[in-house]
């Protein structure tokens, strides 16, 4: 895998535009999710290796396996609208961390990534996914604007899908 379809595999799998229509407005709330979710994924991918080699999974499967998972969330996020923003009040760790930012198919794609192609690439890849979310796309502030961002986010998601599946097909 390379550098750059890690990276680009990483943000559409955060996607912010559809994460930020998630959130409510508290930027120092969602900045510090945004910081637990990096570190969660720093600990999954570093860990990652020695997971799939302690389930005796190989790389390809695994690969196969998270790109039938994005394949599935991308359509769902593609059919189903943005669940309703949260309020200011929330915390950082619940709702914002999870279930918000840290959801199963990013954990899942952040151990593949550190397999393939190591962990740079993955802290890079999720730590500019998060950015976004913090930051520039929160300056959209039309939601019909960050739903149809949304839509060509998991549109890319599920195109990214299908290349995970191919490459874990052709390598077993």
């Amino acid at each position: 895998m390379s550098l750059l379809l890690a990276v680009i595999l990483l943000i559409v799998t955060v996607n912010p535009p559809r994460r930020r229509a998630e959130l409510g407005e508290g930027r120092r709330v969602v900045a510090t999710g945004a910081a637990l979710t990096l570190v969660a994924l720093m600990v999954l991918g570093g860990l990652g290796e020695w997971l799939l080699d302690g389930l005796d999974i190989t790389a390809p499967t695994f690969r196969v396996a998270v790109g039938l998972v994005l394949l599935v969330r991308g359509a769902v996020d593609l059919i189903r609208a943005p669940a309703a923003p949260i309020e200011p009040p929330g915390g950082a760790v619940i709702p914002v961390f999870f279930p918000v930012l840290f959801r199963p198919e990013l954990g899942l794609v952040a151990v593949s990534v550190a397999a393939d192609a190591g962990l740079g690439p993955m802290v890079v890849g999720a730590a500019l996914g998060l950015t976004l979310v913090v930051g520039a796309v929160a300056r959209l502030d039309r939601p019909r604007y960050q739903r149809a961002l949304g839509m060509v986010f998991s549109t890319a998601l599920m195109v990214l899908a299908v290349d995970r599946v191919i490459d874990g097909v052709f390598a077993l």
